[in-house]
């Protein structure tokens, strides 16, 4: 329990109407959990204003409130108006807690592709160099042997909040984190001094939310804005949207990382084989052979970025380069499994045009590479519902250019007619490639069918959903496993 005068010294505020100290029980931002006791943040949703339920809060016995909007005035309520709920609530969330970031390391990653693989591997690196490492991204949160599923990429900061005060309690010393562009567009991050940010990449994804590329990017880019002077940026140099990205950064040290000889790390003498990557990351005074049992050419973009960010902040380089020999991979990302055909299966979430591209590409490198030219390129994948639409066609196209057999099925439908959906997606199908397309709206038929097609030293990709363990139909979640399936073949 904390008293309200002691919140509003830490607070921005324009407007403090019928102030009574009180003590403060608990804080909630959900109209239905409050109690006398309670600090109502109302905040506005995309769907829901949670100003609209300010009476209903009140006849619960809620006495303080912070809005953006003052309704009409209740004599025994106090309202603190403030310009931006969001902000506020991080603000609140962090003085709650006792500002937990403060006591460790916090390593934020964004970017379109590659945030959940380029954390679980800063995290795996910097484990073995002794620290106790937390992880909070797309696959969940994890630190000390504990998981917990996380309903976001990047939670709300209120939950945020409370994980990193647990973290701390527990004696974790390192957050790496997913930093998605809708947290920090939301504010969800607000208030987290990061001690390094890393960019993996900007494309096409999150326009039904963002509506343009542009608006995407400054919203990633609100991560390298607020970071402080002695704080450290690692960028893939050799995207187009990497020097915008640190263009008002105010931190003095920026390292890109990429195969252009501009860049401070760059990688060379790229190998991508069946059972592996490797490569070389060198600068000007360092040259490091890096290995790892990580699949396909996007990986070594994510190890050389994490790489890069551990030596950045000071581990041996060569210690960082052996830690890379033991790391796994993330769940779902690139995982494959022995089909009973001779084929290998992969599970990859790639769920944008961008990442589906990268991950059939890296197939087919596979199968040259591992002199299997001849050998099928599989490919099952759908799009969910109530999402960006523009990318559908863009999927099927690509997915019709570089695979050899595509099967369109239903990924997570939501409320969308599944088979609209499909028809989206092989709209975009050029007239040339439609021989090699199959439409099978279950997804456990779908995959049965792409194993059953399939022959030894075939490659069954299943894309889109990577780990998750469940398939959205209507409001309903089913368990549905694309790896459990693919294990059954």
């Amino acid at each position: 329990m904390k008293k309200l005068s002691n919140l509003l010294k830490k607070l921005s505020y324009t407007e403090i109407i019928n102030f009574v100290e009180r003590n403060i029980s608990a804080i909630s931002y959900d109209s239905r959990l409050v109690s006398s006791d309670t600090l109502f943040v109302a905040m506005k949703g995309t769907k829901v204003d949670a100003h609209n339920y300010i009476p209903d809060v009140i006849k619960q016995g809620c006495k303080t409130i912070v809005c953006e909007k003052v309704p009409d005035s209740y004599d025994d309520v106090t309202f603190i108006r403030v310009d931006n709920s969001r902000q506020t609530l991080a603000e609140i969330s962090h003085w709650w807690f006792d500002y937990p970031t403060r006591f460790m390391k916090m390593i934020g990653v964004t970017g379109t592709n590659g945030k959940t693989t380029t954390t679980f591997l800063i995290a795996q690196i910097l484990e073995r160099m002794g620290l106790k490492v937390g992880i909070i991204g797309t696959t969940g949160i994890y630190f000390l042997n504990r998981f917990y599923n996380a309903t976001h990429t990047t939670p709300e900061s209120f939950e945020l909040c409370r994980i990193f005060k647990e973290m701390a309690t527990n004696g974790v010393q390192c957050v790496v984190m997913e930093v998605s562009s809708h947290s920090l567009e939301q504010k969800r991050v607000f208030g987290i001094d990061f001690d390094v940010a890393v960019f993996t990449n900007l494309t096409h994804d999150h326009l039904d939310y963002h509506l343009n590329m542009e608006n995407y990017a400054s919203a990633k880019k609100i991560l390298f804005d607020n970071l402080k002077s002695d704080a450290i940026a690692v960028l893939q140099g050799d995207s187009e949207w990497a020097k915008l990205m640190i263009s008002d950064c105010k931190c003095e040290n920026i390292a890109f990382v990429g195969r252009n000889n501009l860049n401070k790390y760059i990688i060379q003498n790229e190998r991508i084989m069946l059972n592996g990557i490797s490569f070389n990351l060198s600068t000007d005074t360092l040259n490091l052979d890096i290995k790892t049992s990580l699949l396909g050419k996007f990986n070594i973009d994510n190890s050389s970025l994490a790489v890069a960010a551990c030596i950045e902040l000071g581990y041996n380089p060569y210690d960082v380069a052996a830690a890379m020999k033991e790391v796994a991979p993330a769940e779902g990302r690139m995982s494959s499994i022995q089909l009973r055909t001779g084929a290998i299966g992969i599970v990859d979430y790639a769920h944008t045009p961008d990442a589906i591209e990268k991950a059939l590409l890296t197939c087919r490198e596979i199968l040259q590479n591992s002199g299997h030219n001849n050998s099928k390129l599989i490919c099952v994948f759908g799009c969910g519902g109530d999402r960006d639409r523009t990318k559908r066609p863009k999927m099927g196209e690509i997915a019709s250019q570089i695979a050899d057999i595509v099967i369109i099925t239903d990924d997570n439908p939501r409320t969308e007619d599944p088979a609209s959906i499909r028809k989206e997606i092989l709209q975009g199908i050029p007239e040339e490639n439609k021989s090699k397309v199959l439409e099978i709206a279950e997804r456990a038929e779908a995959i049965r069918y792409a194993v059953d097609v399939s022959g030894n030293g075939d490659i069954v990709l299943v894309a889109g959903k990577g780990h998750e363990k469940y398939q959205i139909i209507g409001q309903t979640r089913f368990h549905f496993d694309d790896f459990e399936h693919l294990k059954k073949m």
